[in-house]
């Protein structure tokens, strides 16, 4: 068996994201500015690279100033802001110094006075600018995903459609009495690392993020690319891998690592944007309902993964995965009963 794997282009998405802003505005910093007029033919590659550079230097920021994100938004923003456009500058000062160095055969005393004069106060406002662009780019980037954009802009869902997709619940274990035993304040630090450390798994098995329901998350896939690979399956053994790797850390802080339950199923859903104060993309039917039932069994069978009957048949077989039938299930709300499945792994 082998397990799903993150993706390139998932794994390095901020570096992405902030090389291909980066590339926006250094083409807007040669167009801008007038960098390059005089090699018309170095124009667009002196954009290129500086705007690989910036990206590079935004990202480098973002990944060593990590705390500043404690603070609220406006200020990390004016700090980040600051921090950022001085960064920029002073690449962009080494580059144009260099540049004008060998182009023109001034000496670097020279080339720096120039820049001084000519380009020091634009290049300023530029980099103020880009950092602000930069900062908010990143920022709506990881509230809205890749996906929302694309469905968004392409007219997905914008009509009902009714599609073939696996859902999974996943729900937090004995909640109640964690959240007496830690606080509310503590207990929601554990469900934001909970969910957090719940990234790479989730990335790794390509399933969409629904919906944060208080200590439950719900995932979701097109039912083509859950089953492909059996990504929904061992999406759940990656989920526990994740917490179980960094184990020390919860009994460190909580003095407890966490467990939680999940209920899978596939069927037809109808999803389709809703709203407009807030737009999302919601999804209508049965499915949801009939997972949600699936997933409140697994105290009943004292098993924390239980999935459908239909489920199991959809998925590739495989002697490392234990299926224990629990017998004919009527769920609450369901006029037929359901097989369902206990899952377990063995390696």
């Amino acid at each position: 068996m082998e397990l799903p794997k993150l993706p390139f282009y998932r794994k390095y998405s901020l570096i992405l994201k902030a090389i291909l802003a980066g590339g926006i505005l250094g083409l807007a910093y040669t167009a801008i500015t007038d960098a390059g007029t005089d090699y018309e033919y170095l124009k667009m590659l002196l954009g290129a690279v500086i705007g690989v550079f910036i990206g590079f230097i935004i990202i480098t920021f973002e990944k060593s100033l990590i705390r500043i994100n404690q603070f609220s938004f406006a200020n990390s923003m004016l700090l980040k802001a600051l921090i950022y456009s001085i960064g920029i500058l002073v690449f962009l000062l080494l580059f144009a110094v260099t540049f004008t160095r060998f182009s023109e055969h001034l000496s670097y005393y020279e080339a720096f006075n120039k820049y001084i004069s000519d380009r020091l106060i634009n290049d300023f406002i530029f980099s103020l600018g880009a950092s602000v662009f930069l900062i908010l780019f990143l920022e709506i980037s990881s509230l809205l995903s890749v996906g929302f954009f694309y469905n968004y802009f392409t007219g997905q869902y914008h009509r009902p459609v009714q599609e073939e997709r696996v859902f999974m619940f996943v729900d937090v274990k004995s909640s109640t009495t964690l959240a007496e035993q830690l606080g509310d304040i503590l207990y929601s630090s554990l469900l934001r690392d909970l969910f957090n450390d719940f990234t790479d798994a989730i990335l790794a098995s390509r399933a969409e993020i629904y919906q944060y329901a208080g200590d439950e998350i719900i995932l979701t896939w097109k039912s083509n690319c859950a089953i492909k690979e059996n990504r929904c399956l061992y999406c759940f053994y990656l989920l526990k891998k994740s917490i179980l790797d960094r184990s020390d850390y919860y009994l460190k802080t909580y003095n407890i690592v966490p467990k939680f339950k999940a209920g899978m199923h596939i069927g037809t859903a109808v999803t389709t944007w809703v709203g407009k104060v807030k737009k999302e993309i919601v999804y209508h039917g049965d499915l949801l309902n009939t997972t949600s039932r699936i997933q409140c069994k697994c105290n009943e069978f004292n098993h924390d993964f239980v999935i459908s009957e239909t489920m199991k048949n959809a998925l590739a077989k495989d002697s490392s995965v234990e299926y224990i039938q629990q017998g004919e299930i009527l769920l609450r709300g369901k006029v037929n009963p359901v097989k369902l499945y206990t899952v377990g792994f063995n390696f």
